[in-house]
């Protein structure tokens, strides 16, 4: 028994070990300074917008403490990595993203912001109700007429 618990400290100590060392890891969501959003065509979509898609979708993303821990800030920094990717706000003039032009037709389809974004009731601020969701879609429509992305990365 003695022998058991002598491997089984060892193995816990070596654990202890690997996850202090990679919370040293120098990767995580970084918020480039760039503030080049789009003209939107009112403020209740700018507020929309910012609530319930700008964590991922701008250089203004707000991290929970737990998502300071590696590895789940590796895993936030990928995704946030990949949805500004897709549409960033903040370099609307420059780089807004491949998919900049789809914003409004992924809200639609209900693909956006994802569920997993708000299970067990984190980021609950990011819940649109169903005429919100239709604001957004309407609003960010118009500000995609009257102010169209610039594509790419």
């Amino acid at each position: 028994m003695k022998i058991l618990a002598t491997w089984w400290g060892k193995v816990l100590l070596v654990l202890v070990i690997v996850v202090v060392a990679i919370q040293f890891v120098p990767f995580g969501v970084d918020n480039p300074s760039a503030r080049d959003e789009p003209k939107w065509d009112s403020a209740t979509t700018k507020n929309l917008f910012m609530r319930a898609c700008a964590d991922c979708h701008s250089n203004q993303t707000k991290v929970l403490w737990f998502e300071h821990v590696a590895p789940v800030k590796w895993y936030i920094a990928d995704h946030v990595k990949e949805g500004r990717g897709a549409l960033n706000i903040d370099e609307w003039h420059t780089t807004a993203g491949e998919g900049a032009d789809e914003s409004a037709k992924v809200i639609r389809k209900g693909e956006m912001p994802p569920d997993f974004y708000t299970y067990l009731g984190l980021h609950s601020d990011s819940k649109l109700t169903a005429k919100e969701r239709q604001e957004l879609i309407d609003g960010l429509e118009k500000t995609m007429a009257a102010d169209p992305p610039t594509r790419g990365r």
